[in-house]
């Protein structure tokens, strides 16, 4: 995706409180994370780090991962 169609999804975007993006990360309040993410998107288009992590949220949102959690001891 690109910046302007990360931003376009995310205006539109109905965002849950939170969302698992894979076994051992869970993303608590996303709409937190969206609208910093996409300030640093903003403010500096080169920084690949909020656009990989837009990405994996947007990926989560579509297809949330339904596998098992890592043990716990």
């Amino acid at each position: 995706m690109t910046d302007e169609e990360l931003i376009a999804y995310f205006e539109h975007a109905l965002l849950p409180e939170s969302v698992r993006l894979d076994r051992a990360t869970t993303q608590f309040n996303v709409r937190d994370a969206v609208n910093q993410n996409l300030e640093s998107l903003r403010a500096d288009p080169k920084d690949t780090r909020c656009r990989h992590r837009l990405q994996r949220i947007a990926m989560a949102i579509e297809h949330p991962y339904d596998g098992p959690e890592i043990p716990r001891f």
